[in-house]
């Protein structure tokens, strides 16, 4: 990767993002001013994150407090998988063989090729092989231009997922207005929809797609539930809790996301690795209630 690519600013458009997922983005601590960083600013209903990787001589960064989100530690390239052939090497972006044309054989694209994936610290010399490591997977793409360098694409790590700005599930509760009863079922639910942060990154497009896998349930009053089912809204009680005692309670919900990553509208990459979100707590009164029998007096 050349010094000019090292200082690419990496900005995030997140349209449409829930007001208390940007308050809480700003109100994260400054991390080292001298270090890769995004920033977030609120810009009408959309969060603007902004950020660099060092070297860059932007001055985005002073536009909001400096909250560590992302940035580019790995990238990733492609040759075609003959054997001996390794990124930097003069082969490595033209030379075809019966092994690279028979691996994709079977895809939709006739002109699909085989190539196989190697990995490097951004930063490196990516004329260097010995910057490069096999990750010993294959990728299925169309052949390179000979006269162009081979590309390089981020990779978004887990470490680099779980920084992102995930909205957290809302809590919803019925009955709505903040008070159920004893002994009678109290149905929690969330939506769960997954969402796509579009961002540029070492100047080419790249999407992170997040998609709600677990929830867990905390009901405040000990009781937990660990369940895939986001729930639903009444008749259905999958994720309903009945309370047994009066008293307040604070009911909480973690959602885990997993991850997958497009680069220039190519395929979905899975990240290898998951993140959590905590949902904003919600006060719960339950009251307890004493039956009685009410009946108009003989005539």
């Amino acid at each position: 990767m050349t010094k000019q690519k090292s200082s690419t600013v990496l900005a995030f458009i997140l349209a449409a993002l829930p007001i208390s997922t940007i308050l809480a983005a700003q109100a994260a601590q400054p991390g080292d001013p001298d270090g890769p960083g995004l920033n977030t600013a609120l810009v009408d209903s959309s969060a603007e994150v902004y950020g660099s990787i060092p070297g860059t001589t932007s001055n985005d960064l002073a536009k909001s407090t400096n909250r560590p989100l992302a940035s580019v530690r790995l990238v990733r390239t492609y040759v075609p998988a003959c054997e001996g052939n390794v990124p930097g090497s003069p082969d490595s972006a033209g030379t075809l063989c019966p092994r690279a044309v028979e691996l994709c054989a079977g895809t939709p694209d006739p002109t699909d090729l085989g190539f196989w994936v190697f990995t490097a610290p951004a930063g490196a010399d990516p004329q260097a092989s010995e910057s490069w490591t096999a990750t010993g997977e294959f990728a299925c793409r169309g052949a390179a231009d000979e006269e162009e360098p081979a590309a390089l694409e981020p990779v978004v790590t887990a470490e680099d997922f779980r920084r992102l700005p995930l909205p957290p599930a809302e809590i919803n509760v019925q009955p709505p207005n903040g008070r159920t009863l004893i002994n009678v079922p109290t149905n929690l639910y969330t939506d769960a929809d997954s969402v796509i942060l579009p961002t540029t990154v070492l100047g080419q497009p790249v999407r992170v797609r997040a998609t709600p896998r677990r929830f867990r349930w905390s009901y405040g009053d000990g009781a937990a539930l660990a369940t895939a089912d986001p729930g639903a809204p009444y008749p259905n009680l999958r994720t309903a809790h009945t309370y047994r005692k009066p008293g307040r309670r604070t009911l909480g919900l973690t959602t885990t996301y997993s991850g997958e990553y497009s680069v220039a509208g190519g395929a979905w990459i899975p990240i290898d690795g998951l993140a959590t979100v905590d949902s904003p707590g919600a006060a719960l009164t339950v009251l307890s209630a004493r039956n009685e029998l009410v009946g108009e007096p003989l005539p």
